[in-house]
């Protein structure tokens, strides 16, 4: 069967973001953090934050992250992938943060000591979930031949 590997990584990244904004969700409820994590990718296009554009904007970003950590594999191989994809998803996650609340002056994505250990504690969680996911779906260990 042949399939295309960047669009099934692309996949992973869109369905690993579902858990990631339902813990979101969750941490708000709880006023814990003051945006969702689909909130902050919406705050990409316009400074405040919108549920409905983050629907769109959430797995656009997560896709794209997965796609990075799909080519990354050619480069750093793929032992330990469930840890490299958390260290992909925090990375996002501070990018995200850094360039569009900080360095644009959002005030709305400033979070506290706490908000910022659960947004990079949920990234790193659903980079680790999409690491399992490729392990297990993408990269299938090699048949070995038996003399």
């Amino acid at each position: 069967m042949n399939y295309d590997k960047p669009l099934l990584a692309m996949l992973i990244g869109i369905i690993v973001v579902i858990p990631l904004e339902i813990m979101g969700l969750f941490f708000r409820h709880l006023r814990w953090i003051t945006i969702t994590p689909g909130e902050a990718c919406s705050m990409m296009f316009m400074p405040e934050g919108s549920w409905t554009l983050g629907l769109l904007a959430l797995p656009l970003v997560g896709a794209l992250a997965i796609l990075i950590l799909y080519y990354l594999t050619k480069t750093i191989g793929t032992d330990y992938l469930p840890i490299k994809g958390a260290l992909v998803g925090m990375c996002t996650y501070s990018f995200i943060f850094t360039v569009f609340g900080t360095l644009s002056k959002n005030h709305s994505m400033l979070q506290g000591t706490l908000g910022n250990y659960i947004f990079a504690l949920s990234s790193g969680f659903a980079g680790f979930l999409a690491g399992i996911l490729m392990k297990k779906f993408l990269f299938k260990p090699s048949q070995q031949v038996k003399d």
